[in-house]
């Protein structure tokens, strides 16, 4: 069966309508004692998060005795506050939104609940876990509170992913499970079968809990894909005989700045305004914790090794965030030459590494051996910061900014749980994010969560979902809107015109795998590569995804990984096969080169949605609208389909040494080798150790490797005249800045270092993503924004949505740009900062590295277009 053209669809929706100024060298120095001794004067800012005593109430008598009997066993007389409140609603027949603190006991003011209802009444319950990991964390930790049931009467527990193979899944659901534990794409494929299984027709018959753990993952695509599969889910309970009105939601979440909207746009019920118990207040108990933030540095790597090996030294467990894999194992390579140079070789097999690729083994083995203390510290990327139970850690070191504020707050809650913690921030210099909550940091601690963010009702999303629950159940026609919300009658009508859906007597129906086309995370990646041992008779060690493979695995890559013994293996990779799926690798002695992938991002503007919009710019200064013209500045967007391209085109051979050198930027001899030298030859200044990288050489590949994905964009450009006068608004600051300042402030050389009008469309696009969630219901990373020259010496910017087909949020920037204008000038003006920050400019993950930006440039720009009331 063909594809549905998401193309016409959704033309159907849009038819007719100076000086440089140095980084400060903040290394790192060691010294004994205390941390704050060692650290010295590289503490910008601390603060002491005070402890909490627990608040905790009598276990009910009247839950079932077998139940209270296994808590029992489990070391559990009592209930915290928060988790009696919990199974309180929950017997009243609600549904809870969780948001209480990192380790306060979520699970446990779920399960109770759960349980009793399985054991009083023989219902039902599905438990979504985002990440395999987690699930068979959680699997774990459920199946040892079940173990303290007596076998008789004993829910029976069923873990379902992607990694249990088909007859051992049909024999757990042959079993008659009461809870299934599962990621959504499982049960996103498994309701195909629902319809010929009588297993699964028996269990949504009684289902009555669908528990959603970690909620506040599910954002932007994600989160929309999920909305729907539970929209999905209610269809299947009806269509089997159960009652999807009767089901009861229980989601467990970081806090988040918005919970109640996102439960009830999760479960589909916000008009339900009563339906829905908030238990944002902790009653666990909580130990004090101190938060140490660092001054930037501009050797972050060994900064942070150096103090891992200082908090071994003292005795102390922790983990240790960086934001990439690469980062990860870089460190780790780090730790091990500081343990030799420190002369304290036994502790650097005290530290592994940890990210998503590993195998479920080797998750497990480095959990046990954090346990029992043959490991005291793991280095890892965000696959640590939600939900996997860890064992107590002492501290938690933050390499680098996480990208915001509910991320670093679930990652600092990584230790001090039972006894008082250390979390530090360590902030990358070279990165404007990190600067700013460096300078900020009181943010960290009393800042407002962000919200989670996404548009269930998007056309070509719905659309995918919607084939999927016409081929699984059939939808009743006059249900349609009911599951699935007003929008759903026109995308049906758009996908029955392309004879996709069919109506029959019992309403509408479809045929095929329209499930292969949903994408729950988004992007552009189409599976997974495993990493195969040529020197171990082809054993597969790690699986990743396409994209992942096509950066770090490609025919001559590098490839490092760590054994359970701790020692780093060398790898050389020698093929990467598309069609087995397969990445053969080959062992190599030890050695200090490194590869590094040559990537290049393409876009390209296609097929036309919509006429192109013509809006007239008003600037406001007189001085220079004088004899420019500027009642002829335009601005044009057009919206179209877009082809957005990552490619690999080569890679770079490189050596990294880890030797004296001057980390002063204005320096000649910057990171430049100078070893045994105590002080630089050239500005005098000490030298420090860090890491120098050197280009060996460089290979282009024939044919590059790419990942490519089609999905709606907007571009932004300006006639002559608007570029003449932000180049004359440029002049005008620059002007003031030279007269007032000796040296010019890192923040407004970018003035002198890129064109005005690229200055103000990337100010422009980032301000207006800034606005994106505060006028619709769309969020940041739903969309992404880059800035390009085109022939006449201009630039365009365009946005663009970070899925395949689209997600919303660039079409929403087309329809509503005079609002979202508004409203992010008056973001802008609210905000306090002086050249912009992450609340009005900034963006974690910008294509462009933050750079060429500048908050007045882009407010000029917002203030220009016709004005309408402010969403704030």
């Amino acid at each position: 069966m063909n594809k549905p053209d998401y193309n016409a669809l959704l033309r159907s929706f849009w038819s007719s309508p100076t000086p440089i100024e140095s980084i400060e060298d903040n290394t790192i120095n060691e010294v004994e004692g205390d941390i704050t001794d060692f650290l010295g004067e590289n503490i910008l800012w601390q603060e002491i998060v005070p402890s909490q005593i627990p608040n905790l109430e009598l276990m009910p008598d009247n839950l079932p005795p077998e139940l209270i009997e296994a808590l029992q066993k489990n070391g559990i007389t009592q209930l915290y506050s928060h988790q009696l409140s919990a199974l309180s609603a929950l017997r009243k027949g609600k549904d809870v939104i969780i948001t209480t603190t990192t380790a306060s006991g979520k699970t446990l003011s779920a399960y109770p609940a759960i349980l009793e209802g399985c054991l009083n009444k023989g219902y039902r319950a599905i438990s979504f876990y985002s990440l395999k990991a987690l699930a068979l964390d959680q699997f774990n930790k459920i199946s040892t509170l079940l173990a303290g049931i007596p076998e008789a009467t004993r829910p029976k527990l069923a873990m379902l992913t992607g990694d249990i193979k088909t007859e051992e899944r049909e024999r757990l659901l042959a079993a008659n499970p009461h809870i299934i534990g599962a990621t959504p794409e499982l049960i996103h494929y498994q309701l195909r079968a629902s319809w010929r299984s009588e297993h699964w027709s028996a269990f949504f018959k009684k289902l009555r809990y669908i528990l959603v753990d970690e909620s506040h993952l599910y954002n932007s695509v994600m989160g929309a894909s999920m909305a729907l599969l539970l929209r999905r889910i209610k269809l299947a309970v009806d269509h089997h005989g159960g009652k999807s009105a009767k089901l009861q939601f229980i989601f467990l979440s970081a806090t988040v700045g918005n919970p109640v909207q996102l439960a009830q746009r999760l479960s589909g019920r916000s008009r339900d305004q009563n339906r829905l118990v908030l238990i944002d207040k902790s009653g666990a108990a909580a130990s004090e914790k101190r938060l140490l933030v660092l001054k930037p540095s501009t050797n972050a790597n060994p900064d942070a090794a150096k103090i891992i090996l200082y908090l071994i030294k003292q005795g102390m467990s922790g983990i240790t965030f960086c934001n990439s894999r690469q980062a990860v194992k870089s460190l780790l390579g780090l730790v091990k030459i500081e343990a030799i140079r420190q002369r304290c070789q036994s502790y650097e097999d005290k530290v592994a590494i940890f990210y998503g690729s590993l195998t479920s083994d080797r998750r497990a083995e480095i959990i046990e051996q954090l346990q029992s203390g043959q490991i005291r510290f793991i280095i890892s990327t965000e696959a640590l910061e939600a939900g996997i139970d860890l064992p107590e850690l002492d501290c938690c070191l933050i390499r680098g900014w996480p990208g915001s504020i509910m991320s670093f707050r679930q990652r600092i809650g990584r230790s001090g749980r039972a006894r008082p913690g250390l979390a530090i921030f360590l902030p990358v210099a070279q990165s404007p994010l990190d600067q700013y909550f460096s300078s900020y940091p009181t943010l960290l601690l009393s800042g407002e969560a962000e919200q989670v963010n996404f548009n269930e009702s998007y056309p070509i999303l719905l659309a995918k979902h919607l084939l999927c629950a016409c081929v699984e159940t059939g939808i009743p026609t006059n249900k349609l809107k009911r599951y699935f919300g007003p929008t759903a009658p026109k995308v049906v009508t758009a996908l029955m015109q392309q004879d996709q859906i069919f109506k029959g007597r019992k309403g509408l129906w479809a045929k095929g795998f329209p499930h292969k086309d949903v994408n729950f995370r988004g992007g552009s990646s189409s599976g997974t590569i495993k990493l195969i041992d040529a020197d171990l008779s082809g054993e597969e060690f790690e699986e990743m995804s396409e994209d992942i493979a096509f950066r770090e695995v490609y025919p001559g890559a590098i490839y490092r990984c760590q054994n359970a013994d701790g020692q780093m293996l060398n790898f050389r990779s020698v093929s990467l096969d598309l069609d087995s799926r397969k990445a053969i690798l080959k062992r190599f002695a030890d050695s200090p080169t490194f590869t590094v992938a040559m990537t290049e991002s393409k876009t390209k503007v296609e097929d036309r949605l919509a006429a192109p919009i013509q809006i007239p710019l008003s600037f406001s200064n007189p001085e220079l609208s004088q004899d420019k013209g500027c009642t002829q500045s335009q601005l044009q967007l057009e919206l179209a389909w877009g082809k957005i391209s990552q490619l690999v085109t080569g890679y770079q051979l490189l050596t990294k040494q880890y030797e004296l050198t001057c980390l002063n930027q204005r320096c000649l001899k910057y990171k430049e080798p100078q070893p045994s030298r105590r002080n630089c030859s050239s500005c005098g200044k000490k030298t420090r150790e860090a890491e120098i990288i050197t280009v060996i050489s460089e290979v282009k590949f024939e044919k590059p490797y790419q990942t490519q994905f089609t999905t709606p964009v907007v571009q932004v450009s300006l006639n002559s005249k608007a570029r003449e006068y932000l180049r004359d608004s440029a002049a005008q600051i620059r002007k003031a800045m030279t007269q007032k300042a000796q040296v010019i402030p890192a923040d407004y050389q970018q003035l002198w270092e890129y064109p005005s009008s690229q200055i103000a469309l990337h100010s422009f696009g980032h301000q207006i993503m800034a606005a994106l969630p505060l006028v619709v219901l769309s969020s940041r990373s739903d969309i992404n924004y880059i800035v390009e020259r085109i022939g006449d010496g201009g630039y365009y910017g365009l946005f663009y949505d970070c899925s395949e087909g689209g997600n919303g949020a660039s079409e929403a920037v087309f329809q509503n740009l005079t609002k979202l204008a508004s409203t992010a000038a008056q973001l802008a003006d609210s905000c306090d900062c002086e050249t912009g920050c992450p609340k009005c400019l900034q963006q974690h993950g910008c294509p462009q590295g933050n750079k060429g930006l500048l908050k007045q440039l882009g407010v000029t720009l917002l203030k220009a277009i016709p004005q309408e009331p402010p969403t704030l």
